[in-house]
């Protein structure tokens, strides 16, 4: 009799198609999977390479393994990995453009020097680059694929999703600017949140920053906004950080005393502007961000870069609205004309001192006659002085009359009480800009005048003329006639002490043309008293 066999077989129907069930469901799992998620069941090796710097071991890859990490995000682009360098240097300039945001590291000014002789750099930032391109709020700069189409001039691409942006950085030689063209194609709803151009910059340590003793150094930010405000914003001084954003902006700045990176802008659509000092960490930042409220199929945004002194003849070159970034303050209608009038006078001495001292003269002899009205009007109120105090005794009790008797003295006598004050409060607005255009003149940096005064942009080291400035301005004060009561007169007897203080640590150019002013006025009140005596004073 046949044995039954009891054992199943592998090929029983049922267990054939429990395993095709099984078979079914996997790969149709898997298949979604790897629809909704594309990233799913990757080898592990190629997560790690896609999330890691590149090694060597990374650019050894052979060509198969390379062709399956690169998909149509472009991911690979937009992840740091070794930037591609190129290196540009002439006489004014040197720097290095690298393919992180098509930034500039090593930005250096190689015809400038700073006190302690060496080169001038801006943008100085260990992690970002001098005008460099980010998305809007990200941490980390675009990567490009950039190619050099001669020296200086580069071009270089980004794709992130469909989204591809062209960027051409082109440097131009004579006026040390840069044109920047961003094309992007096929930008989809996320372009909306933008992208960044940044200036960075880190913050520098003044020598002194006492009350007594003043640094006349500083650092800005400089924005030129809703169509054609200026603002200035002080962060070597602040001692809190500074976070600040204005719209509409044209023109930004990150600047010193005498140099300036800067952002000009020449789209269509206005871009906002970020600036953020972070004082502990002696960190500066500009952020202009471009936020368009509807994309295109194709969009272009252009700029002009700036880097380098404040000169303006060479902002000028650039672009006529670069010249604002010297602010010479209220009065810089007068202020600029005060500074060709320099100019002109150094083309014909060949010395940027004497300049100031031609430029000082000419400057008090515009505003000679309401001096010699404003000597006039104290000398003659000096006179009347003791006839009014008798006035003043003898009408006491009747003001009204008072009044009367002390008008028609002062009149016979040809005193006005504002006749000192007001040819004084004229010349105010003359003195303040020639003040600022002193101050913010890159031509006095590093310019030797005569001697000791090796540069007119440092203080005196030997504090000559500040001193020489305290002994002129007490001079003047015993040989101006005074009305002042003796109180007063003790008070005033300190300032040029303290105006002396204030200048131990301001450009020597500031101080000669103050020591300058002061002689001159000297000689003019001499000069003045010397006149042959008025008739006697009546009452």
């Amino acid at each position: 009799m046949q044995q039954k066999n009891n054992n199943p077989s592998f090929f029983d129907p049922k267990t054939l198609i429990a395993v095709a069930a099984v078979a079914i469901v996997y790969y149709g799992w898997n298949t979604y999977l790897g629809k909704k998620y594309p990233d799913y069941n990757k080898p592990k090796t190629q997560t790690e390479q896609s999330s890691k710097p590149a090694t060597a071991a990374t650019t050894s890859e052979t060509p198969a393994a390379t062709a399956n990490t690169v998909d149509t995000k472009s991911e690979i682009m937009e992840t740091p990995t070794t930037a591609k360098e190129f290196h540009f240097e002439n006489d004014k300039v040197s720097f290095v453009m690298t393919s992180f945001g098509m930034g500039l590291k090593g930005y250096t000014i190689n015809n400038y020097q700073d006190k302690e002789k060496n080169n001038i750099k801006l943008g100085v930032s260990n992690t970002d680059g001098l005008f460099e391109m980010r998305w809007a709020g990200d941490s980390k700069p675009l990567t490009f694929d950039v190619a050099e189409q001669a020296p200086g001039h580069y071009v270089g691409t980004a794709q992130v999703g469909e989204t591809v942006i062209k960027r051409e950085l082109k440097f131009n030689s004579e006026t040390s600017s840069f044109t920047n063209t961003i094309s992007v194609t096929n930008p989809t709803e996320d372009f909306k949140k933008g992208f960044s151009l940044l200036i960075p910059e880190s913050i520098h340590t003044h020598a002194s920053t006492s009350f007594l003793f003043p640094s006349y150094e500083h650092q800005d930010f400089f924005v030129t906004h809703n169509g054609g405000k200026h603002d200035t914003v002080n962060f070597s001084g602040a001692t809190e950080d500074v976070v600040k954003d204005f719209p509409a902006t044209s023109l930004v700045s990150v600047s010193s005393q005498y140099f300036a990176a800067a952002i000009l802008d020449k789209s269509e659509i206005m871009p906002e502007v970020k600036l953020n000092a972070q004082i502990n960490a002696k960190t500066a930042m500009a952020e202009l961000v471009y936020k368009p409220a509807s994309v295109k199929p194709e969009m272009t945004f252009s700029e002009v870069f700036y880097a380098g002194p404040k000169s303006i003849d060479a902002l000028k070159a650039v672009d006529p609205e670069m010249a604002s970034l010297i602010d010479f303050g209220f009065f810089g209608f007068i202020a600029r004309p005060l500074l060709y009038v320099m100019k002109a006078a150094h083309s014909v001495v060949g010395n940027w001192g004497f300049a100031i001292i031609i430029l000082t003269l000419l400057v008090r002899l515009c505003v000679l006659p309401f001096n010699i009205m404003s000597f006039k009007s104290m000398k003659a109120m000096q006179k009347v002085q003791p006839i009014i105090q008798g006035l003043r005794e003898k009408y006491k009790e009747d003001p009204m009359r008072l009044n009367q008797e002390m008008m028609a003295v002062m009149k016979q006598n040809g005193a006005n009480p504002l006749g000192g004050c007001l040819p004084m409060l004229l010349q105010i607005p003359v003195f303040f800009a020639l003040y600022r255009v002193i101050g913010s003149s890159i031509e006095l940096y590093n310019s030797p005048f005569i001697l000791w005064i090796t540069d007119l942009s440092s203080h005196d080291k030997f504090y000559v003329l500040p001193v020489s400035m305290a002994v002129f301005m007490y001079i003047q004060q015993k040989i101006t006639p005074s009305t002042m009561d003796p109180t007063q007169a003790k008070i005033m007897a300190f300032l040029p002490v303290v105006f002396s203080l204030f200048m131990l640590q301001l450009p020597a150019g500031l101080t000669l043309y103050m020591v300058v002013s002061t002689l001159f006025g000297i000689i003019q009140q001499w000069l003045i008293m010397r006149e042959p005596k008025t008739k006697a004073v009546t009452a």
